[in-house]
C-alpha cells in the first residue's frame, strides 16, 4: 500500500467534482465487493469521459497481471495476452511507474518519446483496436510494485485534455487509496516470475549487432525519432541512420514493423 507520506501529482480542485462526492462515497463503500470496478468507473466518469478501463498490476521484475478489463475477446487478445508476453516493456506507462514517477494521472502524450505515435508499438496497441488516446493513473503499491488504471478513448473522440487531467488529479488520492485497498492482495503478485525480461529485451540481437547498433535499435523500439536518438546518444543524426541501416541489414529486415515483430518473438521464446 502507498504510505501516508506519498507525494501526489496534485492539481487544483476541478468544478466538475462539486457534484461527484456521492460517487466517491459509493466507491469507498464498494471496496472489497463485486461492484467495486463499476463504482470506480462511475467515480472517474464524473471527472472525465472514457470508453474503456483496464487495471494492471506491475512489478520491477515480474510479468504484469490484468486485474480488470472491459475489452471484448479480440481486444483482450491484443491488449492483454500479447501485451503481457513482453511488449509491455515498451509501454510508456510501465516505464514511468518503474522509474518512480510521482503518483497521479498522466496522458500518453505526457510520457511518450517524440516518435512514439509513429512506432509499431502504437500501431499494434492503439490503432488495431481503434483507440485514440490513453490516460493512466499510476499508483505505487508495495515496494517495487505499482498499479495503473488505464482509461482509453476510441477513435474519432477528442484526446484527454489538461482539464481532464486536473479533474482526475483533484481526487486522485481518494481513487488511489480505494484501488490499492481493493486490490491489495493482488498488487504485489504476478502470474509468473520474469526477472530476466528487462535484461532480455536489452540483450535482443546482442549476438548479431554491435553495442552502438543495439543502443539505436532499443531507442527505435521505444519510439524515439532519429533526432531524439542522436541527442540521447550524443552522435550525429546521420550516424544514427547509418547504425540503423546496418542493424536492419544484419537482422535481415527492412522496416520498424519487422523489428518490432522480431523483438516480441524473441521475448516470447524466452520461456514466458
Amino acid at each position: 500500500m502507498a504510505s501516508e507520506q506519498t507525494t501526489y501529482r496534485m492539481s487544483p480542485a476541478a468544478p466538475v467534482f462539486e457534484g461527484g462526492m456521492a460517487e466517491l462515497g459509493a466507491l469507498v463503500s464498494a471496496i472489497g465487493t463485486a461492484g467495486f470496478t463499476d463504482a470506480l468507473r462511475r467515480a472517474i466518469g464524473v471527472a472525465c469521459a472514457f470508453d474503456s478501463m483496464v487495471v494492471t498490476a506491475y512489478g520491477d521484475c515480474d510479468r504484469p497481471r490484468s486485474l480488470y478489463h472491459d475489452f471484448d475477446e479480440v481486444q483482450a487478445a491484443i491488449n492483454i495476452s500479447f501485451y503481457e508476453s513482453g511488449p509491455y516493456l515498451l509501454d510508456p506507462f510501465f516505464l514511468a511507474g518503474r522509474d518512480g514517477i510521482a503518483p497521479g494521472a498522466y496522458r500518453l502524450i505526457d510520457l511518450a518519446p517524440d516518435a512514439f505515435f509513429k512506432s509499431e508499438y502504437y500501431r499494434t496497441f492503439y490503432r488495431r483496436i481503434r483507440l485514440s488516446d490513453e490516460l493512466g493513473l499510476i499508483m505505487p503499491a508495495t515496494a517495487g510494485t505499482w498499479l495503473v488504471v488505464s482509461l482509453a478513448r476510441r477513435v474519432r473522440r477528442q484526446g484527454f485534455s489538461a482539464a481532464d487531467i486536473a479533474a482526475v488529479n483533484a481526487v486522485f488520492p481518494v481513487l488511489a487509496a480505494a484501488v490499492l485497498r481493493h486490490f491489495e492482495d493482488a498488487a504485489g503478485t504476478t502470474d509468473k516470475p520474469a526477472a530476466s525480461l528487462p535484461e532480455r529485451l536489452k540483450s535482443f540481437a546482442g549476438d548479431i549487432l554491435s553495442p552502438r547498433e543495439m543502443e539505436v535499435v532499443q531507442l527505435i523500439l521505444h519510439g524515439h525519432s532519429t533526432p531524439s536518438a542522436a541527442a540521447l546518444l550524443g552522435i550525429a543524426e546521420g550516424t544514427v541512420k547509418v547504425h540503423r541501416r546496418h542493424a536492419y541489414a544484419k537482422l535481415g529486415i527492412v522496416s520498424q514493423a519487422e523489428l518490432f515483430s522480431r523483438a516480441t518473438r524473441y521475448l516470447a521464446e524466452t520461456g514466458l
